[in-house]
Formats: C-alpha cells, sequence, structure tokens
C-alpha cells in the first residue's frame, strides 16, 4: 500500500521538455482558471485527426491544472465527473476519480513532487528568472489512465499533445482579454452535450470552428462464467447458508508491486453474510474488466475453502449482478439487486474507516480484537461461526504478524484446544497428512496457470513444474525470492553452481519455505531475460498431489526467444 506517492517528471529531453515548461509558466500567468469553470470546455484538433476537450480547473482555488480528454474514452471519462459529487457515495466517487483518462499540466506544492522533481523546476525557474512562490508553484506534468494513480508522461505523443493543449489555452486567454466566453462560443457542458468550439492549428494559427462530439458510449459490465465445473460441483455439495449482501468497490488506496509499475487501484469484492456476521476474505484484483473470471474464480475459492455457500444473494449495483449471474445461475442461488442492504452499508463504512488508519492503528485494532476474544466463554465459542474461525486460524498460523499479537492469537487456540477440543482442532495437522498447495503463476498481463503440487516437492520441483506449464526449456538458471523481491539476499535460493552462500532449491521442500495462503514469491529464470513469474499461493488441498498438476489455464504464454525461429537458434 502507498500512503503518498511523489513522482518525477520525466517527460522527455532537451528541448521538448524546457517547451513544457515555458508554456507551463505561461499557461499560469495567464490565472484562466479564474475566467472559467472546468465545465466551460473547448476542444483541440490534434496530431492524426484525434480530438480533445481541454478542461481548465482551478475556480474554487483547490487544484489548479489543464486537462486534456483524448477520444472517445477520455471524453466519455470527462462526462463521467460531471456528475454531482455531493449525491454520490464514497465509494461511487472513487470510482469515477479513477476513471479519468486525461493528460495534465498542474501546478502543485513542493511537497507533492520528489526531490528529483523539485530540483529540475528549481533550475530552469533560476534559469529563466522565474520566482516561485505560492502554495502550487511546481508545475507537474502527468497523465491520468483508467484504474490508476496520476503518473508521469512517457511518450512524445503524449508531451506533444499537452503542449498543443497548452497553445490553445494561451490563445482562448488571448481572446478573452477584449472578448467574451460566450463570444467564443464556450459554454458549460453536460453529459448529453454534443457540440462544442474547436480550435485547429493551421497556418501557424489558431483557426476556430465547431465539432460534434462522438456519442457516449453506453456502460457494459462483465458478465464471467462459472467454468470451473470442479469447483460449482464442490459447491453444489457445500452447506448453503444466509442471505448474503455483496457489491464490488474500487480500493481508495493504491497498490505498487514494483518500483516501476504505475501504482494500481484493485477492485475489491465485499461480500457478507449478516446472519454468520462474516465478511469472505476475497483476493482483490488490479484489471477486473480485461480478467473478471479472475475475481469469481477467488470468491468461488474461498467459499470452497470454508465449505459454505450462499443461499441468496443481494447486490447493489448493475456491475456485482454481472460478476454472479452466470454462478447464480449454475448453483440456482437467487440473485437480485437491491437498494436497502444494511449490513453491505455497515461493512462499507467499516472498510472507509479502516483505509484512513495508519499501520500502528490497524495492529492495536487488531489487537483490541484479540483481547476480547481471548475473553469469550465456552458457550460464546460454541456459538462463533464456522468460517470465522477458520480466518483467525489462518491467521494464527501466518507467522506474518507481530510477535505480539501472534502470541495472543496462538494463546486463544491453545486455550480453547484444551477446554473444548471438539469445537476447535487444533491448527496443526495430523502427523503423516500430506497436503497439497495451489500456487497461481503469472507471467505479463492476462497469461497465469494455477500449478497444484505436494507440500513435499522441493523449490527446484516447483521450478520444473512452472517452466512445464509455460512450455519453456529448462536451459538456463533459476532462483527463487520468498520475500517477494527481486534479487534481494533475503530468504531466497538458487539452483546449484549459482551462488556460493545461498540455500539451493533442490534442497528446500515447500513445506519448509514458509508457505501460507495468501502468500506472494517471485521465481525469475534465466538470469539474462530475466524472465519473472509472480507466484501466489491461493490454497492449501487437504490431498498430496503425486505430480505437479496444471489445474488452470489462462492466456497464451509468450515465446521464450521471441521471435527467433529454429534456424536463428541453431545458428546461435
Amino acid at each position: 500500500m502507498l500512503e503518498r506517492l511523489h513522482l518525477t517528471q520525466n517527460v522527455g529531453e532537451g528541448m521538448e521538455r524546457e517547451q513544457l515548461y515555458e508554456l507551463a509558466f505561461q499557461y499560469k500567468k495567464t490565472k484562466l482558471w479564474q475566467k472559467m469553470w472546468d465545465r466551460q470546455v473547448f476542444a483541440i484538433k490534434l496530431s492524426d485527426g484525434r480530438i480533445g476537450i481541454i478542461s481548465i480547473m482551478g475556480a474554487l482555488g483547490d487544484f489548479c491544472a489543464l486537462s486534456l480528454y483524448i477520444g472517445q474514452s477520455g471524453i466519455d471519462s470527462f462526462r463521467k465527473i460531471l456528475r454531482d459529487p455531493s449525491c454520490l457515495h464514497p465509494f461511487e466517487a472513487q470510482e469515477l476519480f479513477v476513471q479519468q483518462e486525461c493528460l495534465q499540466c498542474a501546478f502543485v506544492g513542493k511537497d507533492d513532487i520528489s526531490k528529483e522533481a523539485q530540483d529540475e523546476v528549481r533550475e530552469y525557474a533560476r534559469s529563466h528568472g522565474i520566482r516561485l512562490a505560492g502554495k502550487n508553484a511546481y508545475p507537474q506534468f502527468i497523465k491520468l489512465r483508467r484504474n490508476c494513480f496520476p503518473w508521469r508522461l512517457e511518450t512524445e505523443q503524449d508531451e506533444d499533445d499537452l503542449r498543443k493543449a497548452l497553445l490553445a489555452a494561451l490563445e482562448v486567454s488571448r481572446l478573452l482579454e477584449n472578448g467574451s466566453l460566450g463570444q467564443l462560443g464556450i459554454e458549460s457542458i453536460t453529459e448529453e452535450t454534443n457540440e462544442v468550439p474547436i480550435l485547429e492549428f493551421q497556418d501557424g494559427v489558431f483557426v476556430w470552428g465547431k465539432t460534434v462530439l462522438p456519442e457516449k458510449m453506453p456502460e457494459a459490465w462483465p458478465e464471467p462464467l462459472a467454468a470451473n465445473d470442479v469447483a460449482v460441483a464442490n459447491l453444489k455439495r457445500a452447506v448453503r447458508t444466509g442471505v448474503w449482501e455483496c457489491q464490488i468497490v474500487r480500493s481508495v488506496k493504491p497498490v505498487q508491486n514494483e518500483p516501476d509499475q504505475i501504482p494500481f487501484f484493485p477492485l475489491i469484492l465485499l461480500a457478507a453474510d449478516p446472519d454468520a456476521a462474516f465478511l469472505l476474505p476475497v483476493s482483490p484484483v488490479d484489471d477486473y474488466e480485461a480478467h473478471p473470471e479472475e475475481l469469481l474464480q477467488y470468491f468461488m475459492e474461498e467459499l470452497l475453502q470454508h465449505k459454505i455457500c450462499p443461499e441468496e444473494m443481494r447486490v447493489a449495483d448493475q456491475r456485482t449482478y454481472g460478476l454472479f449471474k452466470d454462478f447464480c445461475r449454475r448453483l440456482r442461488i437467487p440473485l437480485k439487486i437491491e437498494e436497502d442492504l444494511p449490513a453491505l452499508k455497515q461493512v462499507q463504512a467499516e472498510f472507509l474507516e479502516r483505509a484512513d488508519m495508519t499501520e500502528e492503528e490497524e495492529l492495536e485494532e487488531l489487537l483490541e480484537i484479540v483481547d476480547d476474544l481471548l475473553e469469550l466463554n465456552e458457550e460464546d465459542w460454541k456459538n462463533m461461526p464456522a468460517p470465522m474461525v477458520d480466518m483467525l486460524k489462518e491467521l494464527a498460523e501466518q507467522d506474518q504478524l507481530p510477535m505480539k499479537a501472534e502470541k495472543r492469537l496462538k494463546k486463544l487456540f491453545q486455550t480453547e484446544e484444551s477446554s473444548s477440543p471438539k469445537k476447535i482442532t487444533s491448527v496443526k495437522k495430523k502427523a503423516g497428512h500430506v497436503q497439497s498447495y495451489v500456487i497461481s503463476v503469472s507471467l505479463e498481463t492476462g497469461c497465469y496457470r494455477h500449478i497444484q503440487i505436494s507440500e513435499n516437492s522441493t523449490l527446484e520441483e516447483l521450478h520444473s513444474a512452472i517452466l512445464d506449464a509455460f512450455e519453456f526449456l529448462d536451459d538456463h538458471a533459476h532462483a527463487f525470492f520468498m520475500d517477494n523481491k527481486k534479487w534481494s539476499d533475503f530468504d531466497c535460493y538458487y539452483c546449484e553452481e549459482v551462488a556460493e552462500d545461498a540455500p539451493v532449491t533442490r534442497g528446500c521442500k515447500l513445506k519448509k519455505a514458509g508457505l501460507y495462503k495468501g502468500k506472494q514469491f517471485k521465481y525469475v529464470f534465466d538470469f539474462g531475460y530475466e524472465w519473472t513469474f509472480q507466484c501466489k499461493v491461493l490454497r492449501i488441498a487437504e490431498e498430496d498431489t503425486k505430480s505437479p498438476l496444471v489445474v488452470k489455464t489462462k492466456g497464451e504464454a509468450p515465446l521464450q526467444y521471441g521471435d527467433w525461429d529454429d534456424d536463428d537458434w541453431e545458428d546461435e
């Protein structure tokens, strides 16, 4: 999780960067945001005939920026923020925010950008005699991508588009010195507005005209298929419990798994059983629109883990209805949309409250919950829902909590085992019983394999299973980084004869590698090309697996040696 992200400018080199800074400071002098509102937009014709609309933000004084929304998807994303935010739930407002697609020249305080970016702006200002003063003195060039945190510009096309937008804004400011918005045809628009004034650069000057905006595309939500026949069959035999209240929501905190990755806002499924006072712990997903079946699969896996199935499902919106449509059809579960879902509203409120907590506050809350549980009597334990007991057991087994919380949880189960062994089973498995891990192994977006493998297998055998699953030749070195940080020196395992002091993959069985449900780690193959596979333990199966199995396949694996053909490889 990221509490605060600082961006470097990284907008290009040499003349391109100079021009952006020059235009940005010229634009700031115009104070155009004092003359028009963000809904009073005009269009600009960009290269290749693309159309973008420009919104001038800052009339209220909180956030000053020029935003350029390009093409169908960009313009549709602007239309969404025309809705009255005061009428929206915080999750709905968050959804609108992260759906924005635009380029921005924003003006921010020095604490909102990195030290590197501060130095770059200051150097430009010094060399051009510009005084940096005020709370929003620093120009920042950023790109808003759908479902992502605002990030830096990365292409020359983005830079060129933003330069043209700044030039167009300067032209509008010049014309307003002796004219009005009405004379330019600039009016406040709504979601239904289909025509706006447009500026086109011809023979060194801007020419005014009118342009028709593309029609708004209707919203369509994914309807993934419950294609896992084995899971569906097992859920049909599971215990039916409760009228579940569910909704897909967008996280209010961005996530960044790699330093160079654009931080994103994952989607989270809130699935509550009010009768059991239980919230199903479903793993979040980063790109639901592209891979909706992933979220449904996580939901089904959690139900199987807890050996339960909803008796009826009520959802808050059409998107969540689409997620469960085929699932409920196959399992004959009644499904409907309802506005009044009291248990879900309570879960949402608690979720938002926790989102504002620091790590220290979260830990303190967890310790208070554990303390309360230690005070429960035997009768209270008998009435506690089994899924909640299972979830607490998993937490106690993870060995990832601070020592203080871990000791209290383990004490909780040790105490209960001695007083009521029939209600809470031992955390330890029976002697001689062999389990298996189901591990998701991802390579690039939309390409992954779920591999089931025995806990008695070694990391080297997992390495072989991964290569077989992706149809790679085993002709290079490999390593596992169990702390999920590539090339970390902590908790790493290499193949033999690679690292003198590091443990070897052949000598480490999976049951000794610190795996637990939810554990993430990295597998790197071919240290020259650096194929990096993201691994995550999805669940623990209560049976041995004689040979590794691929239980789910998604996406076509990339070619191991790119576009080289067989003759090229033989020549090498």
